[in-house]
């Protein structure tokens, strides 16, 4: 009986799928629906994806094309060869091909075929080519009728219908308007006039509008199903790509996959509450390949529509597989599993109890894969059809024959599984060993109740499963030619080294490694435990760990007490939990959870995605207790690094040794899985967005939105007519847009919400301060703008960072001087609900803990969320419009691009003067003031709703009570996500939601490892935490292919690569990869002989007084960093034999300004005290451009820019909260030609700015010329800023930083710069002995 929502599978097409008869007909059904590409994965313990593989969203590069002169070149498969290699077909066998095929081409002449004689004849294998395989399986699936008469018309009909409803669901609604606006026009042209054309103008209905996102619109459904298709596109990419037919960029295959898109697609349309599975489309590659192969010409130009029929009737047997409430259900997948268990029982009893209670290796852990993709992805492509002609032609159905194959499966390999242990078993089960596929099926049809019969011919079988066996034994050891290379190299020079040492030392022998022989196992040591660069991707399964001992460490006495204070002081849940840790030597790259009670056989089953470009010897794994006091180490178990650089999968048991590198007690081990993906292997490296169907960043919590807008501010304000002509693609130019107007106008239009996040809100500032550009009620500050919007009804919500430093009691600002208590004060008895909320920790596991991060971290967002009207005003419904990036609603941070230190000082900044960086500064002693230089952003779209998210999870986590309007329970007053570009406009944007926060700021992240990794989050050792920045900055330094742009306030990490003798980089803990991913990604350049080259622009030094030990330690970490990135640069060029200035390749600036007095400006009433940094600006009339942007622009095609700083505390993801976007325009990109979009536009308006001037070499930053030029312009400027004589005003901003770097990379300080000019605080800092490095990075 079918259930509501659940696949329609009549006999005929034209009811075939819900809505084909009545498309208007609505799923009235009660079960959940899958969403969108939801990953078929092994259903293994707790979840973890034991078999996952890269993520493969990439593209390759567009250029490419395989030419392909057949469809049978084409298609290449695999032979099964003997022992010599060859492949030899007995004459036997092609007579009794031959027979097959007249048998069956006798069958089908019939004027009413015998289907039991076509399964028959199916079950031994049907013939290749010829179209009979095609024909056959038409008929086993019940979508030929066995008439041949009736063939003509029922395909016809079939066709027809099918071309209606791609006509229908799948053209855009422009395009089906436009098909049947031609129909008409063909039919009316006779009874036109000559002049009226063809091209008469058809009027476009509200209704009909892309923007016009109404549940009745049909844009609206369009739009519904946009990331579906982007899904089976991507898994389109991987379908087969040993096989041309499906992979490649030919025109050939191209097409072939548009037709399964179309397919798969149209299935989901018409079934909503199934929708589209990962591994549907492995399941509808065999069929478009038969189909579309047929000799018949007319079936092989519509092997489309007869493909979609087919798929759709074969799906109807195991369509209940794909669907997860349904999973604990009799027609579920956990019950076929059940029912493969019991089939094996009755056949085997004894490897089905080695498998389900010795070695504990359930189906679900490898036949969830085998029977949901119907064996697809087991065996080669050639093989697949073959089991297909029996599964379609067998007597007990499909799903009953594709079970008794999966239990012969098992049998075929008994000796190997009752010999290994589960890692080895799970392993031959997930990459199944090449097997004759025709035993195979011999011994699945022959199944019964009793073995005795199945024995009997296994063993008088000429090609049993133990030779079998041998012969995949004797395979393991055969490796890619790459990865033996590398290694034989290694042992070339570990074998080296070691007779070396032979001749210089007596050798000890050890009884341990005598079975291997001394010499082989010393060489296997030495080169192993080399340090090799990883540089790529790591995926790591840590399962279990078997006879874990206690530490040792803790008596019984010595454990009371432990547990006492346990008990009497709050440290946290429990007592002496175990978790695993991952480090790569020093460094910590994952940690599993903590298991709630002590056990020997401890059981994690967690995945790791670990991005790494780490010199490393082992992969260590450290099992640990935790308890109140510290973490205690039980032991470590080491895998050596260079085991893992041909990426290969590494599945295996590991010793875990004592710290002396001796075993644990009672042979310890733990049970791991790491695959190592080298970066510049991928398809993706250096190739840019290369696609407009890029589908964004993988593993984040939010998915890449389309048809977004973006829009890109340059400081807070920029005044008329600043930025010259900057010519873009179209005959454009670009216009700047200037924030805090914009800002205005959106909290002033706002009539249903307005939400503020803030690392500081401060209620005195005007967003309105430009003389030239004044608005209606534009000299009203922000706080009672705010107050006056609360009293229309506007419900309004703030989050502002609670600095536990500032008391209200004492009247002080804090530390940070972020007016936190001012603001709570200010809106507190009104209808602001303004909360201050300090960085609480997740899950909270100590006072002290508690105490810790909420007094040395922050929360650093800055966002605005309100409603909008819709863009053109034309309907009474309201969107959502949101700002995020650098610039905090509070003072200090109005500027314009002039950044004027003195002039304006009884104007704009007379009322907003700030200067951190000189004790006792004030408006009354006069300039400079600290100018600001700062970056933001205004996002429309569904993009725009990823950001509403973020509030509405940190409100619900820290929000005083439910104030949160619900939204999607107002479809009346707001549209929901939608598109609000047209497909086809080229401003469109493609943008993406990335963050750096913890379950302690945001509500509603699961606590399940797997939960998590399945929505983008990581695991730590007792909080969960969404680290996508950083994930998003290094896939974006992957792509790169030119030039790379950054501005930011820090840029200080990788300090994992950091060489130095007198601090323990280990504990620095400025681990994030960023540094280090852009030094590797210039040496790769150096080395390749390409152009590469890196911009940065950071502050001269960290706002704050320079002199202070802070200050100090945070520019030390900073010159460490800068030192380990040329260090390599000049590595790379000394091995590619150049000669030449690493700052070619990497650059870094600050910015600056310096004026002339004028006789008009402010005169102050006050002087700074004699001697000081402030009397010495003053005098010198100069001062540092303070950069507080967050943005990295890439090749001019993508950026990402927000609130996160390029240090650990923004990258962590549990230190700062923090929040960015990364987007590019699809129609602009850096394919064939430089982009010249509105990243380009936005970067050349900076640098005219930055520079003071614009030039055609800026065009092109990757180019020597132009690297050098920037650095000219910045050095001469370098030199009229600190020089002692000023005659006029400094004609750029853009500064040189004053650093020299010799020819092994180390930083020097030029002649007369040790310090900064005014100050005495060292440009290279100094290491602080007080203050922790946690605060400092």
């Amino acid at each position: 009986m079918l259930k509501k929502g659940k696949l329609k599978l009549p006999d005929r097409l034209g009811s075939l799928v819900p809505g084909f008869d009545d498309k208007e007909e609505e799923n009235g059904g009660s079960h959940p629906v899958l969403e969108s590409g939801e990953e078929l994965e092994f259903m293994e313990p707790n979840g973890v994806e034991l078999g996952h593989k890269e993520n493969e969203y990439e593209f390759d590069d567009l250029g490419a094309n395989d030419r392909v002169g057949d469809k049978a070149d084409a298609f290449r498969t695999r032979k099964r060869p003997d022992k010599d290699g060859s492949v030899q077909v007995s004459a036997m066998e092609v007579i009794a091909a031959d027979e097959k095929r007249s048998d069956l081409e006798y069958e089908l002449s019939q004027k009413e075929i015998n289907l039991e004689k076509v399964k028959r004849i199916a079950s031994m294998g049907l013939p290749d080519g010829g179209g009979l395989r095609a024909t056959a399986w038409k008929l086993l699936l019940g979508y030929l009728s066995p008439s041949p008469d009736l063939w003509e018309k029922e395909l016809t009909e079939n066709r027809q219908k099918y071309a209606k409803l791609k006509e229908e669901l799948l053209l855009s609604p422009s395009e089906y308007t436009r098909v049947k606006d031609d129909a008409m026009i063909s039919t009316e042209l006779s009874r036109e006039d000559d002049d009226a054309g063809p091209l008469k103008r058809q009027g476009i209905s509200h209704g009909d509008h892309p923007l016009n996102v109404g549940k009745a619109s049909a844009w609206h459904h369009y739009f519904q199903h946009t990331e579906i298709a982007e899904q089976i596109d991507r898994d389109l990419q991987r379908t087969h790509p040993d096989v041309k037919f499906f992979s490649g960029e030919s025109s050939f295959s191209k097409k072939n996959r548009e037709a399964m898109r179309n397919i798969l697609l149209l299935f989901a349309k018409l079934n909503p509450a199934i929708r589209y599975v990962q591994g549907m489309n492995e399941v509808l590659a065999p069929i478009y390949y038969v189909f579309s192969t047929d000799t018949d010409e007319q079936n092989a130009v519509n092997a489309e529509a007869d493909s979609f029929s087919c798929f759709v009737r074969l799906l109807s047997d195991s369509v209940d597989h794909f669907c997860q409430h349904l999973d604990n259900s009799p027609v579920g997948i956990l019950s076929t599993l059940s029912r493969l268990a019991e089939l094996l029982k009755e056949n085997d009893e004894e490897l089905w109890k080695h498998l389900e209670f010795t070695t504990k290796v359930k189906p679900q852990f490898y036949a969830f894969r085998w029977i949901t993709l119907l064996l697809t992805q087991e065996f080669n492509f050639q093989s697949i059809l073959r089991i297909w002609d029996s599964l379609l032609s067998s007597p007990f159905g499909v799903q009953d024959m594709l079970l008794r194959i999966c239990c012969a499966m098992l049998l075929c390999v008994k000796s190997r599984l009752l010999s290994g242990d589960f890692a080895a078993n799970l392993r031959l089960l997930q990459h199944y060993p090449d097997i004759n596929i025709e035993h195979l099926l011999q011994v699945a049809q022959d199944l019964s109740g009793a073995t005795s019969s199945y024995i009997f011919k296994l063993l008088a079988s000429p090609k049993s499963n133990t030779n079998h066996d041998m012969k995949n034994q004797d395979r393991r050891f055969v490796g890619p030619a790459g990865g033996a290379s590398t290694l034989v190299q290694r042992f070339c020079i570990a074998y080296v080294i070691f007779t070396l040492r032979t001749t210089a030392n007596k050798l000890l022998f050890f009884s341990e490694v005598s079975s291997l022989g001394l010499g082989l196992w010393m060489i296997y040591k030495i080169a192993t435990m080399e340090p090799v660069l990883l540089h790529g991707t790591l995926h790591v399964t840590i399962y279990e760990a078997c006879k874990l001992c206690s530490s040792g460490s803790c008596s019984k006495f010595c454990c009371k007490i432990l547990e006492n204070i346990d008990k009497t002081v709050v440290f946290g849940k429990g007592f002496s939990k175990l978790y695993a840790a991952i480090d790569l030597e020093e460094t910590r790259v994952g940690r599993t959870r903590l298991l709630e009670h002590r056990r020997s056989n401890p059981q994690w089953f967690e995945s790791f995605h670990i991005y790494c470009a780490h010199m490393a010897s082992n992969v260590i794994f450290s099992i640990k207790e935790d308890n109140p006091i510290g973490a205690i180490v039980i032991g470590r178990a080491y895998l050596p690094a260079a085991e893992l650089l041909d990426g290969k999968e590494v599945d295996k048991w590991l010793n875990i040794l004592h710290k002396n590198h001796r075993p644990l007690r009672k042979g310890s081990k733990i049970h791991m899985k790491v695959q190592f993906f080298d970066a510049t292997k991928r398809r993706y490296w250096s190739k840019g967005i290369a696609s407009p169907e890029f589908p964004g960043v993988p593993y984040t919590f939010f998915s890449q939105r389309s048809a977004c807008r973006v829009t890109l501010y340059q400081d807070a304000h920029v005044p008329d007519k600043f930025v010259p002509r900057i010519p873009l693609a179209g005959g454009k130019h670009y216009e700047p847009h200037r924030c805090w107007e914009d800002i205005f106008d959106a909290i002033s239009n706002a009539k249903h919400l307005i939400y503020i996040t803030g690392w500081s809100v401060y209620t005195k500032i005007a967003l309105v301060r430009d003389p030239m550009r004044q608005k209606p009620g534009g000299d009203m500050i922000l706080g009672e703008l705010l107050k006056k919007k609360a009293n229309e009804g506007v419900t309004v919500l703030m989050l502002v960072w609670d600095d536990r430093t500032s008391v209200k009691l004492l009247k002080k600002d804090g530390l940070m001087a972020t007016h936190d208590e001012d603001t709570g004060s200010y809106f507190h008895n009104t209808k602001v609900h303004c909360v201050l909320c300090p960085r609480n920790p997740d899950n909270g596991q100590s006072i002290i803990q508690d105490i810790e991060i909420s007094t040395m971290f922050t929360h650093h967002q800055k966002t605005l969320v309100v409603d909008s009207e819709l863009s053109g005003g034309e309907s009474q419904k309201r969107r959502i419009v949101s700002f995020i990036g650098g610039i905090d609603l509070c003072d200090g941070r109005y500027d314009t691009p002039f950044h004027w230190i003195f002039r304006k000082l009884d104007t704009v900044h007379h009322n907003d003067f700030r200067q951190p960086n000189f004790a006792g500064a004030s408006i009354d002693k006069g300039g400079p003031r600290q100018p600001w230089h700062d970056i933001h952003c205004r996002l429309e779209g569904s993009i725009a709703w990823d950001v509403l998210v973020n509030f509405e999870q940190r409100w619900r986590k820290q929000g005083r009570e439910d104030l949160l309007l619900q939204l999607r329970e107002l479809d009346n007053i707001f549209t929901p996500p939608s598109p609000v570009m047209f497909p086809e406009d080229h401003e469109t944007w493609n943008a993406q939601l990335f963050r750096s926060i913890d379950g302690g700021a945001a509500f509603g992240f699961p606590e399940a490892p797997e939960d998590a990794a399945r929505v983008g989050l990581i695991c730590g050792k007792d909080n969960v935490i969404d680290r996508s920045i950083q994930d998003a900055y290094i896939n974006a330094i992957r792509r790169a292919k030119n030039f790379i742009y950054i501005e930011n306030q820090y840029f200080l990490g990788s300090s994992f690569s950091w060489k130095s003798n007198d601090v323990k980089v280990e504990e620095v803990c400025a681990l994030h990869l960023i540094p280090k991913e852009l030094s590797l990604k210039i040496s790769s350049k150096i080395e390749a002989g390409e152009r590469f080259t890196v911009y940065v622009v950071i502050p001269m030094w960290p706002e704050g007084i320079p002199e202070s030990g802070s200050v100090q330690a945070i520019l030390n970490w900073q010159k460490r960093t800068m030192e380990m990135m040329y260090s390599d640069i000049t590595e790379a060029l000394q091995a590619k034999g150049l000669e030449a200035n690493p700052k070619d390749y990497l650059s870094f600036f600050c910015l600056g300004n310096r004026e002339i007095k004028k006789t008009e400006e402010y005169l102050p009433s006050e002087r700074p005290e004699h001697n000081s940094d402030y009397s010495r600006a003053q005098k010198a009339r100069r001062f540092m451009i303070y950069v507080h942007a967050k943005m990295m622009i890439v090749d001019d095609e993508y950026i990402i820019t927000g609130s996160a700083n390029i240090n650990q505390r923004s990258m962590d993801g549990s230190r700062d909260t923090e929040i960015a976007m990364g987007a590019y325009q699809p129609y602009h990109l850096a394919t064939k030609q430089p982009a010249r979009g509105q990243i380009h536009g936005f970067r050349m308006s900076l640098w005219c700015e930055h520079l003071g001037q614009l030039d055609d070499t800026f065009c092109h930053p990757e180019s020597l010329e132009c690297v050098r030029k920037v650095n000219h312009i910045a050095t001469k400027y370098w030199h009229l800023y600190s020089s002692e004589i000023l005659d006029q005003d400094l004609p750029g901003h853009l500064l040189a930083y004053p650093i020299g770097v010799a020819s092994n990379g180390e930083l020097t300080n030029l002649p007369g710069t040790e310090f900064f000019p005014d100050t005495k605080a060292r440009v290279f800092g100094s290491k602080s002995e007080l203050l922790p490095s946690i605060l400092t990075t």
